[in-house]
């Protein structure tokens, strides 16, 4: 069999991590990402785990690993636990992150988006199209044809959706899956803080500690704390390893989410005005007036032009359709709440699963169409559970804080 050509929708963790595999083992791929890279948002932290590092050792070759292991923050003594705290720092309910337990001398921790996206796109200059949004998908028996906004036509053997939860590429294909609204409070409101030697001297032990933990007033506003400090600086770190690409020097940072009371409206990103920020900044000043003064400082020192809102959507698992030409990968097609800390965790772990199957393919060792429905049998199996689980925002917010009540079964949470 000849080799096979796969096109990826979608730049995000879950097709970039894909791209990288398949080029790591010489498959032919090309990428296209609807965002120009200049306007390409990325948020703040990632926080990982045990599915999500071992997809990404898979898929990234052996250089490029070991960057992001040196970009990801510095362990911490509960760099796998999810903490809650009242407004003074003290702790009320903590637990293990769900799933396997994070261990070795550097175990999965976090990273700044922006540093990892950069990561992910090093050495795919020629894989990598910015700017070109999907119009149409052509499916035929000999392969599919993605045709591009610019009238651009592509074509290859399969199709691989990772282009979101507001996916084009299923909205074709498959209209009838609901986008589902989810609002998790105000912790949809990201801002950044800078990390201070005086905030962490004087920081609750079990914040810094903790790999996320969540302030609670026990009256409705929560705001979340997570903190990134890089085993190594980016730079440096590529420089010693040798590995060519557009890498930022970041400034260590704390992130903070939430901080808004219950009944403020946090607006979409789209209807943001100039006064916007400031607004949400006060707002967030004052809601945290009477907790211990150091949160009240990073607060405080939140630089205003670095808050944004990202509203949270979900889909429901998706009844298994026909297999074709065209799968889906990451939030196409599993896109669930922050509850757990696992959809972007899952992403790359499939993304490993599908990179496995599309390499039997390219050797001849199975049928396209097997091996497609292979990596859907698997992805469903591993994600749809955690799905499920974490719609329950409410009862397991926080990485299953809240656990199963007493007459339900244990196994749930982690």
């Amino acid at each position: 069999m000849a080799s096979i050509k796969v096109l990826i929708a979608g730049g995000g963790i879950a097709g970039l991590t894909l791209a990288q595999g398949l080029r790591r083992e010489g498959v032919e791929c090309l990428l296209f990402e609807r965002d120009p890279l200049d306007r390409w948002r990325t948020g703040y932290l990632l926080n990982l785990d045990v599915e999500g590092d071992q997809g990404l050792e898979a898929c990234l070759a052996p250089e490029l690993y070991e960057l992001f292991k040196r970009a990801c923050g510095q362990t911490m003594s509960g760099h796998d636990q999810s903490v809650v705290l009242d407004p003074g720092g003290n702790v009320l309910t903590s637990m293990p992150h769900f799933g396997e337990a994070a261990t070795g001398e550097r175990p999965p921790t976090n990273i700044d988006r922006r540093s990892f996206r950069q990561i992910l796109l090093a050495g795919l200059d020629d894989v990598v199209h910015h700017g070109a949004e999907v119009a149409h998908v052509e499916l035929s028996d000999g392969g599919v044809t993605l045709v591009l906004a610019d009238g651009s036509r592509f074509e290859g053997d399969v199709l691989v959706a990772a282009d979101g939860v507001g996916s084009a590429v299923r909205r074709k294909l498959m209209p009838e899956v609901e986008i589902i609204p989810s609002p998790v409070g105000a912790l949809g409101l990201f801002g950044r803080s800078p990390l201070t030697k005086e905030a962490v001297a004087e920081l609750p032990q079990a914040i810094w500690d903790a790999g996320f933990a969540i302030i609670s007033d026990g009256r409705g506003t929560m705001m979340g704390v997570g903190h990134w400090d890089p085993r190594q600086p980016l730079k440096q770190a590529a420089a010693e390893l040798g590995v060519a690409g557009s890498f930022d020097e970041a400034e260590p940072y704390f992130m903070l989410n939430g901080a808004i009371p219950p009944g403020v409206e946090v607006p979409p990103l789209a209807e943001w005005t100039p006064e916007t920020p400031r607004l949400m900044h006060e707002t967030m000043i004052a809601a945290v007036a009477g907790w211990h003064p150091v949160l009240q400082g990073l607060v405080a020192r939140i630089d205003p032009a670095t808050l944004f809102s990202h509203p949270f959507r979900r889909l429901d698992p998706t009844p298994p359709w026909q297999t074709s030409r065209v799968t889906y990968l990451g939030d196409s097609i599993t896109a669930m709440l922050p509850t757990l800390g696992k959809g972007a965790n899952m992403a790359m772990h499939n993304a490993a699963v599908l990179r496995d199957q599309l390499l039997a393919a390219d050797r001849g060792e199975r049928g396209l169409l097997y091996a497609v429905a292979a990596y859907e049998d698997q992805m469903r199996a591993a994600t749809y559970p955690l799905m499920e689980i974490a719609a329950d925002h409410n009862r397991f917010g926080g990485g299953g804080l809240r656990g199963p009540s007493p007459a339900e079964p244990t196994g749930v949470s982690a």
